[in-house]
């Protein structure tokens, strides 16, 4: 009976309350600050190196953007083609598992899928014709990706003010925008992951050292 009344007022405390649940609070709020000098650098990184392009190829990639930020806000979101990818690549790979979770939020398949015939279309000789639409279609695959994925992944956490979905939504977009770097350092002629890495470390840098200094009185 004792047992009983124990588990009706909460009695063995739940892991996820108490002082434990609220200090993985603070915790999941503190690396996502810690994480943001990073976007931000990866961010700046891979818009500089997007400057290097040709005029009409960086239209091209406004184009594919505001493409489908106008059919998300207005006509159809994709969520049922994000949603495909998705399922593609749990099943890919539902034999390893650490990476079951993981992979389809961090891979953007279809962006990958996009410069990957871009590179076919190169080495056949093709592509120089259809250099603008596979550019506009990079930019709507990526948006789609990261949009549809922050709104995943905030669904995903109720918790209060969200501090798993800021922590994951942020490891999540750093480690999609240095894959799609690495893979446009490879397809991509005048990409430069070296100039992309050089850049992000740079900007990162010039961010966290202020901080640092502020904080614990470390002189540059």
């Amino acid at each position: 009976m004792a047992a009983k009344e124990e588990k009706a007022s909460g009695g063995g405390g739940d892991p996820k309350g108490g002082w434990q649940g609220t200090l993985l609070i603070v915790l999941k709020f503190l690396f996502a600050a810690l994480f943001l000098p990073v976007v931000i650098g990866s961010t700046m990184a891979l818009q500089n190196e997007v400057m290097g392009f040709d005029a009409s190829l960086r239209h091209s990639l406004w184009i594919g953007l505001v493409a489908y930020l106008v059919l998300f806000f207005f006509v159809y979101d994709f969520a049922h083609v994000y949603q495909f990818g998705q399922n593609v690549m749990t099943f890919c790979f539902q034999f390893f598992k650490p990476m079951l979770n993981f992979a389809p939020y961090v891979l953007p398949i279809y962006t990958i899928v996009v410069l990957i015939a871009f590179a076919v279309m190169s080495a056949m000789g093709k592509a120089h014709e259809w250099q603008g639409m596979f550019f506009s279609l990079i930019a709507f695959t990526f948006s789609m990706h990261i949009i549809l994925t922050a709104k995943d992944l905030y669904k995903k956490d109720p918790g209060f003010g969200k501090p798993t979905y800021f922590f994951g939504m942020e490891l999540v977009y750093i480690i999609d925008v240095f894959l799609i770097a690495l893979v446009m350092n490879v397809v991509l002629p005048g990409f430069s992951f070296i100039e992309f890495f050089k850049r992000l470390s740079g900007v990162s840098l010039d961010i966290y050292k202020p901080v640092i200094g502020q904080l614990f009185g470390v002189h540059w």
